[in-house]
Order: structure tokens, then C-alpha cells, then sequence
């Protein structure tokens, strides 16, 4: 087990889990705060929050002897929580989604120095978020993709002489979709998309486009095809075959092109936070921050507990024009919203 050690400046830097004696996660605290940094490997947001509630509540026990129900594991629970779902609902039969291969825009800004994140968090009411989202017909996850869409074309628009298109990276919690209690990864990406080239968007536009994309991804039919898509790797007899060390030197670039390299930004939402009732009176707040990366720079991640909704942006880079423009665009939507940084004043 890894020992719990005060939290540092920056946070998710490297996390090596080759070296010996090194595990996939690690615990900080810093003052009242506990802080979970884990690698994808392991499991994805929903198992991370999970495990994180559990430590918690651990922890709430020990200090203020919150009351907690000694449960056994059986070995059913053990296998629904432990079960590969991917290859549970893989049809091998089906096509696997077309890729979106070409030029996308990516932020042009140089990356800060190595061990440097920098985190924006923008907090505001679930309800007044709610309210605007209904204003426009749209679900919150629809309105806050829309609002970062626009963002994103502002910015292309001051920056590039060349229009391309805006695809944003959106992780779909797959257990929504299809009955697993595994508490692996099991979750896909879609990328909902503007294309520049076809002109100016009305905000109005960009909801309804991402309504329709929405609409036509987010159906248990084209999500098998996602999973056929993830699947597909594991399963080709080439890329088993092939020894670890050239698979070590190969898949950054790999994913690199075909991955990251085909959207120009991540956001993702978590959705709604719960804890059990004994420990809401203990936890202020639950935040998360995406993972950084260097094929996409700057991205965003969305929690709700409460009446709070916390939208946190992750940047490798110096400039913060992104969360300027996406935290200035909520507040000429009528959206009141407290800003905090773990920059240094300057």
C-alpha cells in the first residue's frame, strides 16, 4: 500500500507505475483536504470516486467515529465488480465507428515547464446552471459543451488565419448504458463536433448540433460499436505478439495520432457527487482534475455536490485563455461564478 504523504504544489505529476515498489495511485492530504490521484489503468472516474468515498469514509470513522456496517465481500460481488464489461457486451460482427482523421484545431500555446499544472476552478449553483440550460432546450452537459465549443471557435477566430474544426473529447459513463457493477473502466469517448470551415455559429446552432450529435451517439446500438472499437486492440493477434518494450515505444505515438491527436480538447462531467448521509455533514465539497497530457493541453472537468457545481480546468501552459473566455462567456450568460487558482500570484 502507498503511504499517505501532504499534498504538493502541482498537482497529477508523473505517476510512474513500473518502478519497483511504485503502486497505480497515490493519497494526499493537506489540511482538511483528501486528494486521490490515480492512473487510468486502474479504473476510470466512477471506480475513482467509489474508492474515494469508501477512503473517506474510512477515514471519518477513525477520526470522528462515524458509524460504519462491517460488510463482507461475497464472491458474486467480487466477480460483478472485478468483470471486464467491455468484452462482456463486445459483438464481434459489428462495425467498429468510423475515425475522424484530419486537421483539428489545437490551441497554440507553449507548454510551461516540465512538473507545472495549473488549476482553474470555477464554482457555481447547479441551479442557476439548470435554469440557463432549460432557457436553451438543453440538457447541463449539452449547455456547459456548448459554452466551451464557443470558447474554443472565439479563440481560433483571434488566433489562427486557418479555420478548422472544434472536436471535444466527451467520456460516456458506458453504465448508464449497459447493466455492470465493475468497478474496471468501462467507458467510451465521443466527439462531438463544429466544423469552422462551414461558417459563423449562433449559440443557438451550436446547441442544436450537439443535441443531434448526442442524440444519434448516445444509444446502446452505436455505443457497441465504441466497444468494438476498444476491444479490437486487445484482441489483435499482431499487437499481442508484439514484445513489451516496442509496445512501450510505440503506443505514445500511436495514441498520439489517433487519439489526442484527433480532438482539440477534453470535458468531462462526472455528474452528481452523493455521499452517504452519516459523512455529508463532514465533506464540503468534491472536486476532480482531468489528467494533463500533452497532445491536448488545456482540459475541463465537471463535479456536483450539493448545490455546487465545480468546473476545474487542467493547463500545461502559461496562458489562461481558455478559462477567461469559457468563465467570461457563463457570466454573460447570467451565470454568477467564484473563481480559484492554485497560481501564484504574480
Amino acid at each position: 500500500m502507498p503511504e499517505v504523504e501532504k499534498e504538493r504544489y502541482h498537482p497529477c505529476i508523473s505517476l510512474s507505475i513500473k518502478q519497483r515498489g511504485s503502486f497505480p495511485y497515490r493519497v494526499y492530504y493537506y489540511q482538511n483536504r483528501i486528494a486521490l490521484e490515480l492512473s487510468h489503468s486502474l479504473t476510470d472516474g466512477t471506480g475513482g470516486l467509489r474508492f474515494l468515498r469508501e477512503l473517506v469514509r474510512q477515514y471519518l470513522h477513525l477520526k470522528e467515529s462515524i458509524p460504519i456496517k462491517q460488510e463482507t465481500v461475497s464472491e458474486e460481488q467480487l466477480l460483478a465488480e472485478t468483470e471486464n464489461a467491455f468484452r462482456k457486451y463486445y459483438q464481434k460482427d459489428i462495425p467498429a465507428p468510423k475515425m475522424r482523421l484530419g486537421n483539428v484545431f489545437k490551441l497554440p500555446l507553449p507548454l510551461d515547464q516540465k512538473g507545472y499544472y495549473h488549476i482553474v476552478t470555477g464554482i457555481i449553483h447547479v441551479s442557476a446552471v439548470k435554469e440557463k440550460a432549460r432557457a436553451y432546450h438543453a440538457s447541463v452537459n449539452i449547455f456547459l459543451t456548448a459554452v466551451y465549443i464557443e470558447s474554443l471557435l472565439k479563440i481560433q477566430e483571434s488566433t489562427s488565419i486557418r479555420k478548422r474544426p472544434i472536436v471535444i473529447n466527451v467520456p460516456v459513463n458506458m453504465r448508464a448504458f449497459f447493466e455492470s457493477n465493475t468497478m474496471r473502466n468501462f467507458f467510451v469517448s465521443i466527439t462531438p463536433a463544429i466544423d469552422a470551415r462551414l461558417g459563423d455559429y449562433t449559440f443557438e446552432e451550436i446547441i442544436q448540433e450537439l443535441k443531434i450529435e448526442f442524440d444519434r451517439l448516445l444509444t446502446p446500438k452505436k455505443l457497441r460499436q465504441y466497444i468494438k472499437q476498444s476491444v479490437r486492440g486487445e484482441k489483435s493477434l499482431a499487437l499481442r505478439l508484439l514484445p513489451l518494450p516496442l509496445k512501450d515505444m510505440v503506443a505514445p505515438s500511436i495514441y498520439s495520432f489517433f487519439g489526442e491527436g484527433q480532438y482539440t480538447s477534453g470535458l468531462s462531467n462526472l455528474g452528481v457527487v452523493r455521499m452517504p448521509e452519516e459523512m455529508e455533514d463532514y465533506v464540503e465539497r468534491v472536486e476532480g482534475y482531468p489528467p494533463p497530457s500533452i497532445g491536448n493541453k488545456v482540459k475541463a472537468m465537471i463535479t456536483s455536490y450539493k448545490d455546487c457545481m465545480f468546473i476545474s480546468f487542467g493547463n500545461l501552459t502559461q496562458d489562461r485563455i481558455l478559462e477567461r473566455t469559457f468563465f467570461r462567456r457563463i457570466r454573460q450568460l447570467g451565470i454568477d461564478v467564484t473563481i480559484e487558482t492554485n497560481d501564484e500570484e504574480k
